[in-house]
């Protein structure tokens, strides 16, 4: 994972752990990444895959910040190699015929953040507090009229969770079929935030049920629709490994590259005192040995003895490290696994 532009970003979206964490370093931005660094990172992963497939996501801050001629250049220096994937998470709202151009051109998939229709999004907001919501759109027409492939990003606020059968049916009218929901994560270190905008664990169980019950009633219907964590959910149940970070229970590797060249185990986790040392000094294979990265793994196999007791732990299996600290969603698991656990695994 690499941040061109690090935490920087024309959005003010009061929700967001990348803006709380760097705000905890030294150094709040690490600049913007220079090409140069850009082509050395892609020819120390491209040894250290070998002929196997490698995944380059770019994400922020806003990762487009860091301007189209560097994601010219990204899809260049892959377009050789077969089994390259190019990913992008942003915000949509610079997104033009231009952008759509590259993305298309170097088969770039986007993924594209927003929380529902209008009235859902909140959090999102531009730096003066104006609603971010008509620019995100903007870029979404955009995107549709290129044909470029995108996936939508929704971070679970208590409105979207609230309003999840609103914001599923929007989804569903804009033709979007490929949905993934992420937790709305409180910032680390007793920063202060809005409790307001945090689902409660019965908030979020009630949630589960019923986005699981659409789900489950348009795959019966034959209009399947891609909620990641779901389809991992199915995989689980059927004694298989989930293909999503944190649902299998413990970490693994994830070079997360700053702008500086700064290496990091984890996107959760990119602060001063998990810095692996800068990928200008180092390769994939000795960073994949740090001492860092693998006390960062060790320390996500502790999982609570009672955890391991519980007749859904092969679902969840303690979870995402991060999410642990300050997600509740014990309980809603629970819940929701006594309502799904039949379907999950009879759904293919």
């Amino acid at each position: 994972m690499l941040k061109p532009a690090s935490g920087n970003c024309n959005l003010r979206c009061t929700y967001c752990f990348y803006h709380s964490l760097s705000g905890m370093r030294e150094s709040y931005s690490k600049g913007l990444m220079s090409e140069a660094l850009l082509e050395d990172i892609v020819s120390k992963a491209l040894a250290f895959t070998g002929e196997d497939r490698l995944y380059l996501s770019f994400q922020g801050g806003e990762p487009l910040l860091r301007g189209k001629e560097f994601f010219k250049r990204a899809g260049e220096l892959v377009s050789s190699h077969k089994d390259t994937s190019l990913v992008i998470q942003t915000n949509g709202t610079l997104i033009d015929d231009e952008w759509c151009e590259i993305f298309k051109k170097y088969n770039y998939l986007l993924g594209l953040s927003l929380d529902g229709a209008e009235a859902d999004n909140a959090c999102r907001v531009r730096a003066d507090g104006s609603p971010a919501y008509p620019d995100i759109m903007r870029g979404v027409g955009y995107l549709k009229k290129h044909g470029v492939p995108f996936n939508i990003l929704t971070v679970l606020s208590r409105a979207v969770v609230k309003d999840i059968a609103n914001v599923y049916a929007f989804y569903k009218a804009q033709g979007f079929k490929f949905m993934q929901f992420i937790p709305c994560l409180k910032p680390l270190g007793g920063q202060p935030y809005d409790a307001s905008s945090y689902p409660t664990e019965k908030e979020y169980a009630v949630f589960l049920k019923k986005l699981f019950s659409l789900y489950l009633a348009d795959i019966k219907a034959g209009d399947y629709t891609s909620i990641r964590q779901f389809d991992n959910f199915v995989r689980l149940a059927r004694g298989e490994v989930a293909e999503q970070c944190g649902m299998n229970g413990f970490c693994s590797h994830q070079f997360v590259i700053e702008a500086d060249g700064t290496v990091y185990p984890c996107d959760f986790y990119c602060l001063d005192e998990y810095d692996m040392g800068n990928i200008k000094d180092s390769d994939f294979a000795a960073l994949s040995h740090h001492p860092i990265a693998v006390k960062f793994i060790k320390e996500s196999l502790k999982v609570d003895a009672k955890c391991k007791k519980c007749a859904y732990f092969k679902m969840c299996a303690g979870g995402c490290k991060r999410e642990r600290l300050d997600v509740a969603k014990c309980n809603a698991y629970k819940e929701f696994f006594a309502y799904a656990m039949p379907d999950l695994k009879n759904i293919y």
